[in-house]
């Protein structure tokens, strides 16, 4: 008998709706008096933004992916340009001069993207239901068997070793302004093999129903020690550091958040207070916890709007002017973030990252004075193919996070479940973008998943096991 989804709606996400209908008042009743193309885009977000709550995030997703599609909606597409807006209504925060027409188009991209991801989520969630049992494993009674202590113990060395010998490299390049080849292998594969082999292993501890002895915690705390040496503010950026913290608390206590709406009330305060008071330690090593005061975690949330952070919306904004301008790209853009590995010394035409590509131009044409700005999937999209792309990118996004969903649920593997959701908040990146440089950061990451799958796998000592158990039919050993 197939199981049916819960209806009700939780209680937090009608307070978040509350919460977007006061803000597009508020922003309304400052604005009434501009012209109606710039009042009625910034009213069709917000319907856009409500039917997302309503229908593009399920109480049946195995993942949060469809959670953080709209917090980076709300927050980044919705609620910052307001408060903006507010704040500076004649110039962006990427230094762009505000231009009515401009403003009622770049809405209009946004709402069509939220719109365009919500119909498709929907379908393709409908679609996949029925195959669930199939995709997902679901019908079998047990998972993989444990992993053994002599492949923990590999996995656990090899860490320590990779930690030992490429963490001073990653210490010495923390300010470094860009990140070459060398050190994203460094810094984006081999230093995250300790984050993949810690959410890996507790996933299997939380879920394999064996009896939790003190080895294992103490291999656990140990790997926790070698995530914490190796993603801290000293050596990553906040939106590197988020999905691996986020990620281990989500697969260590996965029983408490089966409760949606606590995954949801923990991605909006990550959101909303964490993130925004954390620069007060990634823009100052010398900041520590026992000094931080009151006033300074308030005035950083209150300005953090304000800040190149939150420029998603004006750099579509920019998109929808050098389109204008100087017309489309034909998928330029996304050949270069598809063929992201590809070093720009072999392929000498290949495409800047959008983000700077964006920055070039408001170099030129404004008085921006720095590359490293964000260019959102939607950004991405009308850039190479109009609204088309814009659809189209968001459909693709849908599609994903349907995958995510199913991919989640395979019990015959113990990394779905933690990578997955590792995945899932690590959407928050690629959403912003620029996709060139988060697809590398994501091919590293998947990399040291299956790196330290491999590891944890490794069947050591079990031939011996396994002749002895072929001397007694019947019987089936299992090294624990």
């Amino acid at each position: 008998m197939k199981k049916k989804a819960p209806k009700h709606i939780f209680s937090l996400r009608v307070v978040v709706g509350l919460i977007i209908v006061l803000t597009e008042i508020v922003f309304l009743n400052y604005f009434l008096s501009a012209e109606i193309e710039f009042v009625l885009s910034s009213a069709v977000v917000t319907v856009a933004l409500l039917i997302q709550l309503r229908f593009g995030m399920r109480e049946d997703a195995r993942t949060p992916a469809d959670m953080v599609v709209f917090i980076f909606n709300w927050l980044f597409l919705d609620m910052s340009p307001k408060i903006q807006l507010l704040g500076m209504p004649q110039q962006l925060v990427n230094t762009s001069s505000v231009a009515v027409d401009r403003v009622a188009v770049t809405n209009l991209v946004c709402a069509v993207f939220i719109l365009a991801f919500t119909g498709f989520y929907q379908w393709l969630s409908t679609q996949s239901r029925d195959r669930v049992d199939e995709d997902s494993g679901m019908g079998e009674t047990e998972g993989p068997p444990p992993y053994t202590a002599a492949a923990i113990g590999v996995a656990v060395f090899f860490c320590i070793v990779t930690v030992g010998l490429a963490a001073p490299h990653a210490y010495r390049s923390a300010d470094a302004s860009a990140v070459s080849p060398a050190e994203l292998i460094v810094g984006r594969f081999l230093l995250f093999i300790p984050s993949a082999t810690l959410l890996i292993l507790l996933n299997e501890t939380v879920r394999s129903g064996r009896k939790l002895v003190f080895s294992r915690l103490c291999v656990i705390a140990l790997l926790l020690l070698l995530v914490l040496a190796t993603e801290n503010p000293l050596t990553e950026k906040r939106n590197a550091l988020g999905p691996v913290y986020i990620g281990i608390l989500l697969v260590a206590f996965q029983g408490w958040f089966a409760k949606r709406s606590r995954i949801l009330m923990l991605l909006v305060l990550s959101m909303v207070v964490v993130f925004p008071v954390s620069s007060l330690f990634t823009h100052n090593h010398q900041q520590t916890l026992g000094a931080l005061s009151m006033s300074q975690v308030w005035d950083e949330i209150e300005l953090h709007y304000f800040s190149i952070n939150y420029d998603s919306w004006a750099n579509i904004y920019t998109s929808v002017e050098i389109v204008k301008v100087h017309g489309l790209q034909w998928g330029h853009q996304l050949l270069g973030s598809i063929l992201f590995f590809v070093p720009s010394s072999i392929w000498t035409g290949k495409p800047l990252a959008t983000g700077i590509f964006l920055a070039d131009y408001l170099i030129a044409n404004y008085s921006m004075w720095f590359t490293n700005l964000s260019a959102p999937l939607a950004a991405e999209g009308y850039l190479d193919f109009g609204f088309v792309g814009v659809v189209a990118y968001a459909g693709g996004l849908a599609f994903f996070v349907a995958f995510l969903n199913r991919f989640a649920r395979r019990r015959d593997k113990w990394i779905a479940f933690p990578m997955a959701i590792y995945t899932s908040v690590f959407l928050m990146i690629v959403m912003r973008g620029s996709l060139m440089i988060a697809m590398g950061f994501a091919g590293a990451a998947f990399l040291s998943f299956y790196a330290a799958s491999g590891l944890l796998s490794l069947k050591l000592g079990m031939r011996k096991r396994h002749a002895s158990a072929g001397r007694a039919p019947g019987r089936t050993t299992v090294a624990t």
